[in-house]
């Protein structure tokens, strides 16, 4: 994935593409940062025409769907969601391929695992939107022989997606540039949790939409720059 809103620079990544790999290196012994952008949960592929659904019959049971109050509560909406719900489980049986092949490379053991989402759902109101829905987000980090007492526990911090970058630098033990944003999220760099979150957003695709949030743990507000729209 190399949608960054401008050109990517050629330094970026040492392999590149819909093949591209960790299992690619030419010295397995070398130490690798592989991202994995899984696709089937994109927007496009909710429609019942996309490649992910096209000709499957759901999984979900529309009927048991909870609807969120910000939607109509109509046949179309609940098959909507349920098409959403089972492209999830089947980037859930991709992540577990890639967890699989972790393993069988003998690497399971030394690898940090980040799991995340970069936004909200496919469905309005969530994606491009400062809302919580839009905002609030998965995030997954499998630490190597992670002892029992941790795995599987919850942490209720603030966190920005920002936060990763520094993140991955502190634990490979790589010294954060003073200009980076963010905070190191774990490992023995670890920082406080901030007291707020922010939010930006400046357009809908080709449309401007400028607002601007801030979040603790109780309030988010929200300042749209553009009322008349």
């Amino acid at each position: 994935k190399t949608d960054y809103q401008f050109g990517e620079p050629f330094t970026i990544w040492a392999d590149l593409g819909p093949n591209a790999h960790w299992r690619n290196r030419t010295d397995p012994t070398q130490p690798f940062f592989s991202v994995f952008n899984l696709m089937v949960t994109h927007e496009s592929q909710i429609f019942p025409t996309s490649p992910a659904r096209k000709g499957k019959p759901l999984v979900t049971n529309p009927a048991r769907v909870v609807v969120p109050p910000y939607y109509p509560d109509t046949p179309l909406v609940r098959e909507e969601l349920a098409r959403m719900y089972d492209n999830i489980a089947d980037m859930d049986t991709q992540v577990g391929e890639i967890l699989k092949q972790l393993e069988a490379d003998g690497l399971a053991d030394n690898t940090v695992v980040f799991y995340w989402s970069d936004h909200g759902d496919g469905v309005p109101r969530a994606k491009r939107s400062l809302y919580d829905s839009g905002l609030r987000v998965p995030l997954m980090i499998r630490w190597p022989k992670m002892s029992p007492a941790i795995a599987g526990s919850a942490n209720d911090q603030l966190v920005s997606m920002i936060d990763l970058a520094p993140t991955v630098l502190a634990i490979a033990g790589v010294d954060v540039p003073a200009h980076l944003q963010g905070r190191v999220l774990v490992g023995e760099k670890a920082m406080d949790a901030p007291e707020f979150v922010f939010g930006a957003r400046d357009r809908m695709d080709i449309e401007y939409d400028m607002m601007r949030s801030a979040r603790d743990r109780r309030f988010l507000y929200i300042r749209n720059f553009a009322p008349e729209q």
